[in-house]
């Protein structure tokens, strides 16, 4: 990829880059009060999920985890993680980081329980250091909302959702290179972005989203979308279609998602699409009560 000159900051990283003390203080990109209000997050990030810190095994963990042969297997079993058919899903960087912390505790459940929050501090990190970026105002409390926003419980507070929390976090990494690339037109920028979304994508395919969300995210800091623009953006594309289509081939012939009950006419999947922007925003607005009440393994 030929390197573009570099581009002037744009506002809204001149405005991170103020100094502290004004009255916008939460924009500051350097200085004590960043890094206050950074470990202010991640301890009450912690602090929210400090009860899923005690907590055992769950529904599907087994199958996933605790009576996983390949995550316990040593070496061989890390080398048969990457075969598809293998495992249950397809998401390598998942069970390669199940099987790296088998190696280090065993199957005591606090340590993956940790590792879940953990991973969920650092994206509300990322998140804020993105809106930093593009200078939203309230950026730190925007953050905060997303750490205890009890919509991520699931997905912090279960074993097996490790994919949500480990491919959310390289998406936002992936993101946020993608940021830094185009304000400082640097190859290494790109490269390393790309390299995150891979690692996504091997966590949780549904990443695949990306390059939409980096367009858009260009088109609200003012950047036209040309040629040019589209052709940095389109391995992006290529890379996320192609793991989309494997994992929906993985999910007919491995999983068995196929017959009747998985049949929609055009009718269906367009109601489908107008109900799911409406399903997510009730979320965001009203999720105290559970979905689901997920018995304990054994139980």
């Amino acid at each position: 990829m030929a390197r573009r000159r570099k581009k002037n900051a744009p506002p809204a990283a001149q405005a991170a880059a103020a100094p502290a003390g004004g009255p916008a203080f939460w924009l500051n990109d350097r200085g004590l009060d960043s890094r206050a209000l950074g470990l202010l997050l991640i301890a009450g990030t912690i602090l929210a999920y400090l009860s899923a810190l005690g907590a055992g095994y769950i529904w599907d963990d087994p199958e996933y985890l605790t009576a996983n042969p390949l995550v316990q297997g040593g070496l061989a079993g890390l080398g048969r993680i990457w075969i598809p058919f293998e495992t249950v899903q397809y998401y390598p960087l998942v069970f390669s980081a199940f099987w790296a912390e088998h190696a280090l505790w065993g199957l005591a459940p606090f340590g993956y329980h940790l590792v879940n929050v953990l991973l969920h501090a650092g994206s509300a990190l990322l998140v804020w250091r993105i809106l930093l970026r593009l200078g939203v105002p309230g950026a730190w409390l925007a953050a905060a909302i997303f750490a205890v926003h009890p919509v991520h419980v699931e997905s912090v507070a279960w074993v097996t959702e490790r994919k949500n929390v480990l491919s959310g976090l390289f998406y936002l990494l992936a993101l946020r290179q993608y940021l830094i690339f185009d304000e400082e037109s640097e190859n290494k920028d790109w490269a390393l972005s790309l390299l995150f979304f891979l690692f996504a994508l091997l966590s949780k395919t549904v990443t695949a989203s990306l390059p939409v969300a980096i367009l858009i995210v260009l088109w609200m800091r003012g950047r036209s979308i040309e040629k040019e623009t589209i052709l940095r953006v389109l391995p992006f594309f290529l890379l996320g279609a192609a793991a989309g289509l494997f994992t929906a081939w993985l999910e007919v012939f491995q999983v068995g998602a196929f017959g009747e009950e998985f049949v929609q006419g055009p009718i269906a999947r367009l109601t489908l699409a107008g109900i799911v922007p409406w399903f997510y925003l009730g979320k965001l607005f009203f999720s105290l009560l559970p979905d689901l009440l997920l018995p304990p393994v054994g139980d």
